[in-house]
């Protein structure tokens, strides 16, 4: 009797991990599989106008929220860039991006300005990067 209580435990434990696999080995949402050199090109120069946009909003001394919001549609967009040539520097540019939000968020407009100086000039470098890589 203790076989049969082993077997059906097996048997319902690997009905269940068929069912999950399906769902587990699917791609994750919003990742572009695939992506050309055009769109990436395209990503990469809205990454910049947008992280531009931000750094201006930052400069005017504009409404948090507001700010906040501009942060988010940045770190959005550079998302869309899914090139693994540039990819450690896209983490860098973010990495930067999020410490300028976290400065502004805590009141420090002049180390955000710096920050956010910063991640635009990297991702001015990724621009390059990916043009030279691409050449």
């Amino acid at each position: 009797m203790s076989f049969f209580k082993k077997l059906v435990i097996a048997l319902s434990l690997s009905t269940a991990m068929l069912a999950v696999a399906p769902s587990v080995m699917a791609k994750p949402l919003g990742k572009i599989e695939n992506q050309k050199p055009a769109e990436t090109k395209i990503a990469i120069a809205a990454t910049i106008e947008q992280a531009e946009l931000t750094l201006e909003a930052i400069k005017a001394k504009g409404d948090i929220k507001d700010l906040l919001v501009e942060f988010k549609k940045t770190k959005q967009v550079a998302k869309t860039n899914e090139s693994a040539t540039t990819y450690h520097l896209r983490e860098k540019a973010l990495g930067r991006l999020g410490k300028a939000r976290l400065a502004y968020k805590r009141g420090f407009q002049e180390k955000s300005v710096t920050k956010m100086t910063e991640a635009v000039e990297i991702f001015k470098k990724i621009k390059v990067t990916y043009e030279a890589f691409m050449d």
